[in-house]
């Protein structure tokens, strides 16, 4: 195993970092919206039963949760963003290294070139690349910052209980409106069976 990674090494390290990073917030929102059906559900029996006391704690539960999930999906968004400038940013730096070798060979065909000047100006690049990349952690650092005010923040200012209300009402309207139609889709059989019966015996 060799004892220095070399800078292609290292990227391909940072991207599967990134890539893990990735599948594991994209899997913990899948499970945070399977926990809000189980409490949105929860919540449909409570109501039915009358038991206020156990509806309001589901739905402090469901509340927390559908914010839990909203963080998440911010966080997601802010990763996918700051992996689209990291790939910007390498696609830059290998432009530039790919100029400066086409600078070194310019200079060695026509002398009249001036190479030091020309090798000056690929430095520069590499650095504005590596101050882009720079910037991006610190913009990593401060959205990390954010991420943690906005954690210690109400849970009203992503989700009301006007809306937890509304997910529950739903929820009870679709599994009424299932029953209604169970209930009619009964009589019609119902009443083909007592058709055919009074036609085979006409």
């Amino acid at each position: 195993m060799a004892l220095f990674k070399s800078s292609e090494e290292r990227r391909l390290e940072r991207e599967m970092e990134i890539r893990k990073g990735l599948s594991r917030i994209k899997k913990q929102i899948r499970d945070q919206e399977r926990e809000e059906r189980e409490f949105i559900k929860k919540a449909k029996r409570a109501r039915q039963l009358g038991d206020g006391t156990q509806l309001k704690v589901i739905k402090a539960n469901l509340k927390r949760t559908a914010y839990t999930r909203r963080l998440m999906e911010r966080q997601l968004l802010n990763l996918e963003v700051f992996k689209q400038l990291k790939d910007q940013a390498e696609t830059q730096a290998d432009f530039a290294r790919a100029l400066e070798t086409v600078s070194e060979a310019i200079a060695e065909s026509y002398g009249s070139v001036n190479l030091a000047q020309v090798h000056k100006n690929c430095e520069r690049a590499v650095s504005q690349s590596e101050s882009m990349q720079s910037m991006m952690e610190l913009m990593i650092e401060q959205t990390n910052e954010s991420v943690s005010h906005m954690e210690g923040a109400q849970s009203d200012d992503l989700v009301s209980d006007e809306e937890i209300d509304r997910l529950i009402d739903e929820a009870v309207v679709a599994e009424e409106t299932e029953e209604m139609e169970d209930k009619v889709s009964s009589k019609l059989d119902s009443l083909r069976e007592r058709f055919e019966k009074n036609r085979q015996k006409a």
